[in-house]
């Protein structure tokens, strides 16, 4: 370490009952408030045991001064979102070196905010962030030198030349405490290991706060006298810090290359992205919520809104999925065309029995009146309604996304296009579709409960629950919702609240509640 013309001989017993006493305990009950007179009491200390250029050192300030300081400083650094932080060090510092005196002399800071704003700025948060926190405590190093360069102890220049490596010194052993502090309590067997580890901690910081002062002020040169030989000023070396951001960019490169290599996968053996994603999601475990389910719960299906007359019943979902997928019965807003001679397509009051199990027919006419009139949105949407039907999903979703290209603000289309996703499992787009079901028709009890499911089905627990609870407030009569909740409470743990659902549902003449309540 390089040596100036200043020593510091104090040692760590010196400062045992300072830290213990002052720094801790009555710096603890006071909640802090304490804590200015404290450190004036190590300001004053420390002076007692430093001699600089061979000259006694005096530290008269006062604890009350200091919270005074501490407390103005405090309060613009707050009203100004810390901006002010450089000006407040610089405004402490210069306090603190004005109460400092060398052989009666005062001492003076002269840095200035400004320059310790831009100086933070690039040592502590610039350069760290270039060189990914390597730079940072040579950053930490720099500040010091900074302070100590802009200090004038007894009103004479003052250089610094104690190294980063004595620093870095310290840095290690005190880290290194700080790693075998728990394993040196628990191999004493002592029944509170954080707590012996603090104390611990506490009684060995007055060394370390000695080691950090004695490579501090053994760096100083203070003097304006010839035969006074001053370090030069501290500087970075830039051709380092390039050096360092390109030995980082070497390494994740070669990091990269290594896992390209060791993890490299021949994408020609899979036919699409698609189908490798299903193959990695094979390896997945299902969570817990969901696993957790019983294989009898069974989540009732709703029809889709559509112009045909609808089948008799409801759905279950499959046995390969517990979570719920659901399809509401309502009719369309609308009649699917004007067109009279087609018997598939009656208005919503009417209840037509269909002649055929294909749909065959009805397709048919469809595609008649659609190459009469392409620009038919409502033509399109009854052809969806079929082919869903009929169980062609990819057709029926292409009916919907064409009718909605035509008109895309009938709320009935987004809805049973999101069923189509449902039911080919693409949940995400399912609730895209739903949530906007819901912004063109607010009072769509089964698009909330459908959006529910859908994020069940990707594991969102709460945001379905928090659709059920929606769709309940339009209507608080709907049994499904309160069975869907039901088993997505349950599926959670909630078992009082799952119950509650189910008992409700079972008023409401719900199938399987019945079952649940038995089962609970």
């Amino acid at each position: 370490m390089a040596k100036g013309n200043c020593e510091f001989n104090g040692s760590g017993r010196d400062y045992l009952a300072l830290f213990i006493i002052h720094l801790f305990l009555l710096s603890m009950v006071t909640l802090g408030i304490y804590s200015p007179w404290a450190w004036v009491r190590l300001f004053k200390l420390r002076a007692s045991h430093t001699i600089i250029n061979g000259k006694e050192v005096v530290f008269n300030g006062t604890g009350l001064k200091l919270f005074g300081v501490c407390l103005l400083n405090g309060l613009f650094i707050i009203i100004t979102l810390g901006i002010y932080f450089p000006w407040a060090i610089c405004r402490i510092a210069k306090w603190k070196a004005r109460y400092t005196l060398v052989d009666g002399k005062q001492s003076d800071f002269v840095g200035t905010g400004g320059r310790l704003f831009v100086f933070y700025l690039v040592h502590l948060i610039i350069l760290p962030m270039l060189t990914l926190g390597v730079y940072y405590f040579y950053g930490i190093y720099r500040y010091y030198a900074w302070k100590e360069e802009h200090m004038k102890y007894g009103g004479k220049r003052t250089s610094f030349g104690s190294g980063f490596w004595g620093l870095m010194k310290i840095f290690l052993a005190s880290a290194l405490v700080w790693l075998l502090l728990p394993i040196a309590a628990q191999f004493l067997s002592l029944p509170s290991i954080d707590v012996a580890a603090l104390i611990i901690l506490i009684l060995l910081a007055p060394w370390f706060i000695c080691m950090f002062f004695r490579w501090q002020i053994k760096g100083l040169t203070v003097g304006d006298e010839e035969d006074v030989q001053h370090f030069p000023p501290v500087k970075t070396g830039f051709l380092l810090v390039a050096v360092i951001i390109l030995i980082e960019l070497l390494s994740f490169a070669a990091a990269g290359m290594f896992i390209k290599d060791r993890y490299k996968l021949n994408m020609s053996d899979i036919t699409n992205f698609t189908q490798f994603l299903e193959m990695k999601a094979k390896d997945l475990k299902i969570p817990e919520s969901i696993e957790s389910i019983p294989e009898s719960i069974k989540m009732p299906l709703k029809k889709p809104s559509q112009t045909i007359a609808p089948e008799s019943g409801k759905k279950s979902l499959p046995k390969e999925t517990l979570a719920p997928k659901l399809v509401r019965k309502r009719s369309s807003k609308k009649p699917a065309t004007k067109k009279p001679h087609v018997s598939a397509l009656p208005s919503p009051d009417e209840k037509p029995v269909l002649k055929t199990k294909d749909y065959g027919i009805e397709i048919r006419e469809l595609d008649e009146l659609i190459r009469q009139d392409r620009q038919n949105a409502e033509l399109y949407y009854s052809r969806g309604c079929l082919y869903e039907r009929k169980g062609d999903l990819n057709k029926a979703r292409k009916d919907f996304t064409k009718s909605i290209d035509i008109n895309n603000r009938v709320s009935d289309a987004y809805y049973n296009r999101g069923l189509v996703f449902v039911k080919t499992k693409k949940y995400a787009l399912a609730i895209k579709d739903f949530d906007k079901a819901i912004e063109l028709d607010s009072q769509s009890v089964d698009a909330y409960c459908n959006r529910g499911n859908a994020n069940y089905q990707l594991g969102k627990s709460n945001l379905a629950i928090r659709d059920y609870n929606e769709g309940l407030k339009i209507n608080p009569d709907d049994a499904d919702l309160y069975y869907n909740r039901g088993v997505v409470n349950l599926s959670k743990g909630m078992r009082k609240e799952a119950k509650a659902d189910f008992k409700k549902a079972d008023m409401l003449g719900h199938k399987l509640a019945s079952e649940m309540i038995s089962g609970q």
